[in-house]
C-alpha cells in the first residue's frame, strides 16, 4: 500500500494575500477558527492563550466538533477555496443535543486566517470511529519556499478512545510580541458572533489561570455600558412598520439598546448585521443621516439570515460589509434605514419624557401644565427652549433640572397675570378654576372668600355683621370714625412722621369704595346672570376678571394687615349714645 501523504496546492501570491493581508488582527483570525468549530457541530470551544516565557508564546484552540479523518483533511481541508456548499449535501448539521444548525462557511478561505498572526499552525484532529488522530503542521516560511505544492509533516497517532472526536489547533511562532489583552480579545470576538448560547459555548483563558476565564456571550459587548432603553426589532416591525411593503421584513430579528448617561464608544455605535450567527456587516446606520443625538447612544444587532440563501455571495470575504449595490440588498438597506430612523426618533421621545419626569421629581415643576399657563406666543418660544434642554442628552439631568428651575423663576405659571403675587386667600379658593381658565368663577370665589374673611374677623371681635354683604363692606372700611378697620393709619413717612390725614382718608375710602365696587360689578352680576351669558354679551370679559383679581388681591393684602378701629369715645359704658 503506497504511503499516504498530505498536499497543499496553491499559488504563493494567493496564499500571501488571503493569509497575512486579510487577517492582521488576532480576533478576526480567531473568529475563523470559532466559525469552523461551529460549522463542525461543536458544543464547546476553548481558546487558550499563552504569553509567559515558561509556556512559550502560543495560542491553542480546541473544539469538540465532529473533527476530520485523514481523508477529510486531504480531500477537503487542504483544498484552498473549496466551496463546502457546492461540494457537500445540505446546509444544516445536527448538534450533540440534536438541534439543527446552519453552517456559516462559504468560501473555504478561513483556514488561512492564522497566517496573518503566526508562522506555524499545528492541527490535531479526529472523527468518531477513526482509529487514528491526524496530526500535521503548516509552516508559513516552508509554504512560501515550496514550488506551488506543500507537503506538511504528518503523524498518524493511534487514539485510545475510538469514539473521541474534535480538533485542536496550535498557533506558534507568533509575529507580534505584545502580551495578550484577554478582555479586549473576548469582547472583540463577542461582536463577531450572534450564535453564542447554551448550545454553543466559547471560553477563553490566559496562561492556564482559571481566574482569567471569560465566557463569551451576546451581552459581553455591552458589559461596560449601563443600559437605558431597549427595542425589539420584531416588535417594531409588527407594531409600527407592518404596513411596509418590504417582503422580507418579518424575517428580521434583533435588539437595539441605548446607553444611560454616557455616549457609546465609537466602535460600539451603530447596528451590526449578522447572518446565521456570524458578523456580515460591521456597525452601520444603513444610510440614515446621523444628525440626531440618539446616534451617539445607540447600539444593537439584527439577524438577516436570508442573505446567506442568495445564489450570489453578498458578504465580503473579511465579513465587514454587505454588497449594498444589488437590488435585493438595496431594498434591505432602505428598510433598515427606516428602522434606524424610527428608533432614533423613539429614543428622543423616551429620553425627553424620562428627563421631564426626573425634572418634575426634583423641582416639583409639571412642565406640560406650566407651559399651558403661558400666553400662546410665550408658550411657543418657551416650549422650544425647554425642548432643547430636555432633548439634549449631552445635558446632564441635574443640570437640566437646575436650568428649568431657573427659567421657572423668571417665567412662573401665568406670568402675565402674576398668579404668584395674588393674595394666598384668593389662591386657596380660586386655583382650580384659575388653572382651568374659568376666570368668571375665579373672581366670584375670591370675592366670597374676601367677604367671609371680613365677616369671620368681625364676629370674632364682637362686631355687628349685616346679612347683606355690601352693607358689611360699607361698615368694615372707610374714613368714618365708626368703620371697623383702618388700613393706612399705621404707615409712616421715611422720616417717621405720619402721612397727611387727607392721604390716609383717601386710602381708607378707596378700600371701601373698591371693595364695594368689585362686589357690585362682579359678584352681583354673576349671581344673577349665567357667566356664559355675561361673557357672550361682552360687558365683562375674561381680562376684566383677571384685572379684578389683581385689585382684589391688593384689597385682601391690606385687610390682612389692617388694624381694628379704636372704640368710639362718644359711646357710654352701656353702649348707648
Amino acid at each position: 500500500m503506497p504511503e499516504q501523504k498530505l498536499e497543499l496546492r496553491f499559488d504563493p501570491s494567493t496564499i500571501e494575500h488571503l493569509g497575512i493581508k486579510m487577517y492582521s488582527q488576532l480576533p478576526q483570525a480567531l473568529a475563523e477558527l470559532v466559525a469552523n468549530a461551529y460549522d463542525a457541530s461543536a458544543g464547546k470551544v476553548e481558546i487558550k492563550l499563552y504569553d509567559n516565557k515558561l509556556n512559550n508564546k502560543r495560542i491553542v484552540v480546541s473544539d469538540d466538533g465532529i473533527g476530520m479523518s485523514f481523508d477529510d483533511v486531504r480531500d477537503k481541508f487542504l483544498i484552498i477555496g473549496r466551496k463546502r456548499r457546492d461540494k457537500d449535501k445540505g446546509r444544516t448539521i445536527k448538534t450533540a443535543a440534536g438541534l439543527e444548525r446552519t453552517i456559516t462557511g462559504r468560501k473555504g478561505l478561513g483556514k488561512l486566517a492564522l497566517f496573518g498572526i503566526g508562522n506555524n499552525i499545528k492541527i490535531e484532529t479526529t472523527s468518531a470511529g477513526e482509529k487514528n488522530l491526524t496530526d500535521f503542521s503548516l509552516n508559513w516560511n516552508a509554504i512560501l519556499a515550496a514550488d506551488g505544492v506543500y507537503e506538511p509533516i504528518t503523524i498518524a497517532e493511534a487514539k485510545p478512545d475510538a469514539a473521541a472526536h474534535g480538533t485542536t489547533i496550535t498557533l506558534s511562532e507568533l509575529t507580534r510580541d505584545q502580551t495578550f489583552d484577554l478582555r479586549w480579545i473576548a469582547v472583540s470576538l463577542s461582536k463577531m458572533f450572534n450564535c453564542i448560547d447554551v448550545d454553543f459555548n466559547v471560553v477563553l483563558t490566559k496562561n492556564d489561570d482559571a481566574a482569567t476565564q471569560i465566557e463569551l456571550s451576546r451581552d459581553l459587548r455591552y458589559e461596560d455600558m449601563e443600559k437605558e432603553f431597549e427595542w425589539d426589532i420584531a416588535e417594531i416591525i409588527a407594531n409600527d412598520m407592518k404596513d411596509s411593503d418590504y417582503a422580507k421584513k418579518n424575517e428580521l430579528t434583533g435588539k437595539i439598546v441605548s446607553s444611560l448617561g454616557k455616549t457609546m464608544k465609537t466602535d460600539m455605535r451603530g447596528i451590526t448585521l449578522y447572518v446565521n450567527g456570524r458578523l456580515a456587516n460591521k456597525p452601520d446606520w444603513f444610510g440614515a443621516a446621523a444628525a440626531s443625538h440618539a446616534f451617539a447612544y445607540l447600539s444593537g444587532w439584527i439577524d438577516a439570515n436570508f442573505l446567506d440563501e442568495e445564489e450570489n455571495d453578498v458578504i465580503s470575504t473579511d465579513r465587514q460589509t454587505i454588497s449594498w449595490d444589488m437590488p435585493h440588498t438595496a431594498e434591505l438597506q432602505a428598510f433598515l434605514k427606516k428602522v434606524v430612523n424610527y428608533v432614533a426618533a423613539d429614543w428622543e421621545k423616551r429620553r425627553k419624557d424620562k428627563k421631564q419626569q426626573e425634572v418634575k421629581n426634583k423641582t416639583k415643576i409639571d412642565i406640560p401644565a406650566w407651559l399651558d399657563t403661558m400666553p400662546e406666543d410665550t408658550k411657543a418660544e418657551l416650549g422650544k427652549v425647554v425642548e432643547e434642554i430636555l432633548g439634549n442628552a449631552a445635558v446632564e439631568d441635574e443640570k437640566s433640572s437646575k436650568t428649568v428651575e431657573s427659567i421657572h423663576k423668571i417665567l412662573p405659571e401665568y406670568p402675565q397675570y402674576h398668579w404668584r403675587n395674588l393674595n394666598s386667600g384668593i389662591k386657596d379658593v380660586a386655583k382650580e378654576k384659575y388653572v382651568s381658565k374659568d376666570y368668571f368663577e375665579s373672581i366670584k370665589l375670591a370675592l366670597i372668600q374676601y367677604v367671609n374673611a371680613i365677616s369671620a374677623r368681625a364676629l370674632k371681635e364682637g362686631k355687628e355683621v349685616p346679612k347683606n354683604e355690601r352693607s358689611l363692606l360699607q361698615k368694615a372700611f372707610g374714613c368714618a370714625p365708626n368703620s371697623y378697620y383702618k388700613i393706612a393709619s399705621e404707615y409712616k413717612k421715611a422720616d417717621g412722621n405720619p402721612l397727611n390725614p387727607n392721604t390716609i382718608d383717601g386710602l381708607e375710602e378707596a378700600q371701601k369704595t373698591l371693595s364695594e365696587g368689585l362686589w357690585a360689578g362682579f359678584r352681583h352680576p354673576i349671581q344673577h346672570d349665567l357667566p356664559i351669558d355675561i361673557k357672550a354679551s361682552g360687558v365683562i370679559s375674561e381680562q376684566n376678571c383677571l384685572d379684578a383679581l389683581s385689585i382684589l388681591s391688593m384689597l385682601f393684602d391690606r385687610f390682612d394687615s389692617a388694624v381694628e378701629t379704636p372704640a368710639n369715645p362718644a359711646k357710654n359704658a352701656d353702649g348707648g349714645e
